[in-house]
């Protein structure tokens, strides 16, 4: 016990001056770098991790929960094996589709969390499989055009 108080407190130090919101986000960040991780956890193996695109075999981000800088919660809304989309839940404003805002994350950055737009998501899959046909949707389809029967996004539908 004693040695686990020592081993916070170091990784406490870390987190002096940041905001709640900032401090949230990093522990999420660091729970799904540790998802992925291979135990003992080495420093090196977390590296190549975060430097490297995630195998296709791991869910993107396992535990599908997520805090904007803003403080607002970002809830899941749908997948695909290479998409998570995320809807911020707003406090203030009504909730309209004209409000709504959209994030992702890919498998190829599984730990940041981008706004849904056409440039962001065209330069994360730059050079990718998936970037042949989510340019061809982008050319027919609004980024965040939805199904009417199901009310899910049609881009997780590429």
């Amino acid at each position: 016990m004693k040695k686990d108080k020592e081993i916070l407190y170091k990784i406490i130090e870390h987190f002096d001056g940041l905001d709640k919101i900032t401090a949230y986000d990093l522990t999420h960040k660091l729970e799904t770098l540790l998802f992925y991780a291979d135990n003992p956890i080495r420093v090196k193996n977390l590296k190549t991790i975060i430097n490297s695109d995630i195998e296709d075999d791991y869910e993107i981000d396992p535990f599908h929960f997520t805090i904007l800088p803003n403080g607002n919660f970002c809830e899941f809304i749908g997948y695909n094996s290479w998409l998570h989309i995320y809807k911020e839940n707003k406090r203030l404003l009504p909730e309209w589709s004209i409000f709504d805002t959209y994030y992702y994350k890919t498998k190829y950055a599984p730990l940041e969390l981008r706004k849904l737009t056409r440039k962001n998501l065209l330069d994360d899959i730059k050079d990718k499989p998936e970037e042949g046909n989510v340019r061809t949707f982008l050319k027919k389809c609004s980024l965040c055009k939805k199904n009417v029967i199901t009310n899910k996004l049609l881009i997780l539908e590429v």
